[in-house]
């Protein structure tokens, strides 16, 4: 077996322009950070771990200046991998994958919390907006602000519902649940990558995030 593996990638904004100085962090379940690094002149990265299933990668610069964070969730790191991020001003949390349980079509249910760093703003100005039922720093998504990604090839986006996820006692916060197709077949007891990139239409902010999902193969 391996005793280390390389992970490395290249971090930029939207534009193509590569990040000096961005934090890259790979956590274990604990949030607690097993390597940190930041990237070169060249928005590039490389780490260095031992062969394993990581928790997260966490990536940014600036955070809550310019830009807000790129997560990649699940990580099957027991060879060399590459992980390219773009960030800027939206986050998109807790990203996770399940199929449904009906035939007919290939589709896989997404679940995940995008946060908005004009919003997030506007609550740091005005506090008494945390004072509400709703902490309202989510984007509001349709369609065509939503672009995925299963092992690199599109996805057909075939429903967007905005749900409730608590924040605390008697305090919610906005997550989405949207219904995507795969095009590439499945394998079960196999990890499967899926990119998220979102726009906010209102702030024109962006942002991306990553899983790695497997189906468990039942009788």
């Amino acid at each position: 077996m391996l005793k280390h593996v390389k992970l490395s990638g290249r971090v930029e904004d939207f534009n193509g322009n590569p990040l000096e100085g961005a934090t890259v962090r790979l956590d274990n379940h604990r949030f607690t950070p097993v390597v940190e690094v930041l990237t070169d002149e060249n928005g590039c990265y490389e780490i260095e771990a031992e062969p394993g299933l990581y928790h997260d990668i966490f990536i940014c610069k600036d955070y809550g200046v310019h830009n807000l964070e790129y997560w990649a969730w699940d990580i099957p790191l027991f060879e060399d991998r590459v992980i390219n991020a773009r960030i800027d001003g939206l986050e998109i949390y807790s990203l996770r994958a399940f199929r449904v349980k009906y035939y007919g079509i290939k589709q896989v249910m997404l679940y995940f919390r995008p946060m908005s760093l004009a919003k997030g703003k506007q609550f740091k100005e005005d506090k008494s907006l945390l004072e509400g039922p709703i902490i309202n720093i989510a984007p509001e998504l349709h369609k065509e602000d939503i672009e995925v990604r299963i092992e690199g090839v599109p996805s057909t986006i075939y429903a967007v519902n905005k749900v409730l996820e608590s924040a605390g006692e008697n305090q919610h916060i906005y997550a989405y649940l949207v219904h995507v197709s795969h095009e590439p077949d499945l394998n079960y007891n196999q990890y499967h990558r899926i990119d998220l990139t979102l726009t906010d239409r209102d702030t024109h902010e962006k942002g991306e995030g990553t899983v790695f999902w497997k189906e468990t193969e039942v009788i």
